[in-house]
């Protein structure tokens, strides 16, 4: 039996102490590590310690047993292969993720179109290498030229264009759910909306960074100014241009600093199959992503900037430069899961929880897990009875 009552023929594992005395006739939590064909129960949120406790810091021995486990993974794990994939999946939605961020950006400005066209230029002037900015012009002004239209022909664009580029985001999923060594519980259609969810999160989060980093007196002028007097709000606009601007220009790293942070905390909460309890606006594994991306998009700019023109592949080492700081940045946030998931195990860990094999955080959903469960339990049936009819056939021969 499973934990949820039904037979699956599947084996079931404890992950908190038996003398504990869990009532069985309550509902149970489980989880289906990876590979497995076992359910694995994991204890109920009321009768133990919460590990993501505010006075549950980790401990000198704690730090340590993650950053091992975090090492050694990376390496057994192949995550290097795994951020590879995604680097794939990165190149395969760019152009879909840049339809649906210039759409939503043409809808904000729906008056003033041509503002967006000037802010997409500037943007790319301001965080797209010299070496190969007119090369992403080029792409960027095909990509948008399928964006022109009406506003129900651009919304149209944002919702296939969220679509088509949550498909990194499903990936990214898969690696997590790999990394925190579990099978995806949740069903197909709910792991896509799910996913898709999460896209238009990050898009919009993506469109938010660049306007508020390219944020300026026309900008506001542009958004606001047809709707201030109709709505007699022309000192709330004159407020905005004189004093709020000026304000602006120093508080504008901090801000964007922390929409980013938010963007990660968002996907690494939302995006595996794990519901630790509690959401965590800053992680370890957040900021460590956020700041060795940053960096690591900064070191592509000075290579392109100094040292590309002295390649001998010319373009093309570009191109290969570009393909590898993407592949870089994808590792990166793989490592940032690992780190989340290995503090959250060396947590679960203080507290009591059997976490030495599997972490004991709770999954989202089941259903996806059970149908896996039943499908890997009839897999080995099968296999069984052909070993015995196999050794029937060789002890009876013709």
């Amino acid at each position: 039996m499973n934990a949820g009552g039904e037979n699956t023929g599947a084996r079931v594992t404890g992950g908190a102490d038996e003398s504990r005395g869990e009532s069985t006739s309550t509902r149970l939590d489980y989880v289906v590590p990876t590979g497995e064909s076992s359910i694995h129960l994991v204890p109920s949120a009321s009768g133990m310690r919460h590990p993501l406790d505010r006075r549950n810091r980790l401990r000198r021995a704690s730090w340590k047993l993650v950053l091992r486990r975090s090492w050694n993974d990376f390496i057994s794990d192949a995550l290097m292969d795994r951020a590879a994939v995604l680097a794939f999946f990165m190149f395969l939605t760019a152009a879909p993720t840049v339809l649906a961020a210039y759409s939503i950006a043409t809808l904000i400005f729906a008056r003033n179109r041509e503002q967006v066209t000037d802010l997409t230029q500037e943007a790319i002037g301001k965080y797209v290498p010299g070496e190969i900015a007119d090369e992403v012009r080029s792409v960027v002004e095909v990509i948008v030229g399928s964006a022109a239209g009406g506003t129900r022909a651009l919304i149209l664009a944002v919702v296939i264009g969220l679509f088509s580029s949550s498909a990194w985001v499903r990936a990214f999923s898969r690696s997590a759910n790999f990394i925190y060594g579990r099978v995806e519980g949740r069903s197909i259609l709910s792991t896509w909306v799910t996913m898709w969810g999460i896209t238009v999160v990050m898009v919009v989060g993506a469109v938010t960074i660049i306007g508020a980093s390219l944020l300026r007196e026309s900008v506001v002028l542009a958004v606001f100014e047809p709707i201030a007097h109709p709505l007699g709000l022309v000192d709330e606009l004159n407020f905005l241009t004189s004093i709020f601007l000026p304000i602006w220009r120093w508080i504008r790293v901090p801000v964007v600093l922390v929409i980013a942070l938010t963007l990660v905390a968002v996907l690494y909460y939302f995006a595996p199959n794990v519901r630790p309890r509690r959401f965590r606006w800053l992680t370890l594994g957040s900021a460590v992503a956020v700041c060795c991306v940053g960096i690591t998009w900064w070191l592509l700019g000075m290579y392109l900037r100094y040292f590309a023109g002295a390649s001998a592949y010319g373009a093309i080492g570009t191109l290969i430069a570009v393909i590898i700081a993407c592949w870089v940045m994808n590792i990166i946030l793989v490592v940032g899961v690992k780190l989340d998931a290995e503090v959250l195990r060396a947590k679960e860990l203080q507290v009591g929880y059997n976490s030495e094999r599997h972490i004991q955080a709770p999954s989202r959903a089941t259903v996806a897990a059970r149908k896996y469960v039943h499908n890997q339990s009839t897999l080995e049936q099968q296999a069984r009875e052909l070993k015995r009819t196999s050794s029937k056939d060789e002890s009876h021969p013709e």
